[in-house]
């Protein structure tokens, strides 16, 4: 049974739930968007039953979260701001090291962690989303381009939010089957009745206007700039990512991982980019499976 707390960090309240004993190893588990920490729900009991300590932060900007809302979309910035919210809450909670998992830009948001803060970081897991330099960049970045194109979109003010509240977007875009694997999420999370509040859907595309800023399809620029990190790492890709994320982008990311760190690549078949939440045995089998190695090094 996860617990609630409101901590204060980086200039900021946060919105925090905790599960697991206070000496158990710390995992920090990081959402995308749309998504706030429901997203884990259905990974934090095997999590917490495996013996571990599991942090799932709402991040800024989550619809229906209960983190304080950005000002702005820079407060959404992962290299200058995110990442120092994600060590401030491990400060508040006394954890100096953890397991970092993220997912969608929870999964950016990781990698930047573990590159930034390696003296907190034990292992890195990151899900659909690979390296933020490499992401368009490479051998992929043509594709990868093409698939984000809705990143540029979200950029405009207004034309981002009417696309992001009509749905419009997904139209053509994901299969039917998906919108059916799908719709169960959104309904027990209300992520669209909560992106429809006053302020959460603009509060929300801060991530693509602080992270992905049109300059980002000019040239061999990626994402934002990260640093490569040097712990152990594994990268899944679940298939269902297809439509958004290019498969390249998430295996390349190897080369962002230097000694001694080590670089485990992963492809799941999954119907949606959500496969945390719609998919989520074969993820947690996966995310135990590394965990456990750990603990046997």
């Amino acid at each position: 049974m996860s617990s609630e707390k409101r901590l204060e960090a980086n200039l900021a309240t946060h919105r925090v739930l905790i599960s697991g004993k206070t000496s158990d190893p710390a995992v920090v588990l990081l959402h995308g968007f749309p998504s706030n920490s429901s997203l884990w729900e259905r990974q934090v009991p095997a999590l917490e039953k495996a013996g571990f300590r599991v942090i799932t932060p709402d991040l800024r900007g989550a619809p229906g979260g209960g983190t304080q809302v950005p000002k702005d979309s820079d407060d959404c910035s992962i290299s200058n701001i995110i990442v120092k919210d994600i060590a401030g809450i491990m400060d508040a909670l006394n954890i100096q090291k953890a397991h970092i998992i993220g997912h969608d830009w929870g999964a950016a948001t990781a990698w930047a962690f573990a590159g930034l803060y390696p003296d907190r970081t034990l292992d890195l897991i990151a899900i659909s989303v690979g390296h933020p330099t490499g992401y368009m960049s490479g051998s992929h970045i043509g594709i990868q381009k093409q698939k984000s194109w809705y990143m540029l979109l979200f950029n405009y003010p207004g034309i981002g939010e009417q696309g992001l509240l009509t749905g419009s977007l997904g139209h053509g875009t994901i299969s039917a089957e998906t919108a059916k694997v799908e719709a169960p999420m959104w309904q027990a999370h209300e992520t669209f009745q909560n992106l429809g509040k006053e302020g959460a859907a603009t509060a929300a595309l801060s991530w693509y206007r602080a992270n992905a800023k049109p300059e980002c399809f000019n040239g061999d620029y990626g994402l934002f700039k990260a640093p490569p990190v040097t712990c152990r790492t594994m990268q899944i890709w679940p298939t269902g990512d297809e439509p958004f994320c290019c498969e390249q982008q998430a295996k390349s990311s190897g080369d962002w991982v230097k000694s001694p760190g080590t670089f485990r690549y992963e492809r799941v078949e999954s119907l949606s980019h959500f496969a945390v939440w719609t998919e989520p045995e074969p993820i947690s089998t996966l995310i135990l499976d590394f965990l456990g190695q750990e603990s046997k090094l």
